[in-house]
């Protein structure tokens, strides 16, 4: 089952049950093609009614019958069963999925409430007796890098924590660049987030997701 949002010939799903699982985790967001014909083995998604309720539902094409309608599987296998669809209910193909980023989306406010409630903290005006080296570039680097871990795949612990590991990331980022003049060695504390998430990032999984593109 999914929740949808739709744009210019693209619509964008979140994956909120298993039954894709482990290709397409819980807490997925799916970007699709509107209108595009799926092929047998593509992922696309269909309008299911229950009972008078209409559902999205983001399933596998494993056939086509002789009058044109497609076989849908769950990659979870029983107990979701099969479906088959007339082709004027499948809304698309799916072009990739993004694993856990519909997990994140809930804490963008309490982000943002962070970094608000970081810039208000009165900063000590001490001046250090040999100025902080100058972070540089590195200063923003964990800014790109960091939400990554939400895009990609990835392994290690970053995987084991989910979205949580970009929100304790980004709250160490965030407290790290407020206090920079005071942290004599911030520019490290930027070097190791960065590499952090480099070396967390899955590469072979990735170049399968985009080679599969």
């Amino acid at each position: 089952l999914l929740t949808t949002q739709s744009l210019p010939g693209l619509m964008l799903l979140h994956v909120v049950s298993g039954s894709m699982e482990p290709n397409v985790p819980i807490g997925s967001i799916v970007l699709l093609a509107r209108g595009d014909k799926p092929s047998v083995g593509d992922v696309a998604a269909y309008l299911l009614e229950v009972q008078g309720r209409r559902y999205v539902i983001l399933h596998r094409v494993t056939g086509v019958t002789e009058d044109g309608r497609y076989v849908f599987s769950a990659d979870a296998g029983d107990p979701y069963g099969t479906d088959l669809v007339e082709p004027e209910r499948v809304l698309g193909r799916m072009l990739i999925a993004i694993p856990y980023l519909g997990y994140v989306v809930p804490y963008a406010p309490v982000l943002v409430g962070l970094a608000l409630l970081l810039s208000l903290v009165p900063r000590r005006t001490r001046p250090p007796v040999q100025g902080p080296v100058d972070p540089g570039f590195l200063r923003y680097l964990p800014a790109v890098l960091v939400p990554l871990t939400l895009l990609l795949p990835v392994k290690g612990l970053p995987m084991m924590l989910g979205p949580a590991y970009a929100v304790l990331t980004l709250a160490i980022y965030a407290i790290t660049l407020r206090f920079e003049r005071e942290i004599r060695h911030a520019d490290l504390v930027y070097a190791l987030l960065s590499i952090s998430v480099l070396v967390s990032i899955d590469y072979a999984k990735l170049a399968a997701l985009l080679w599969g593109l």
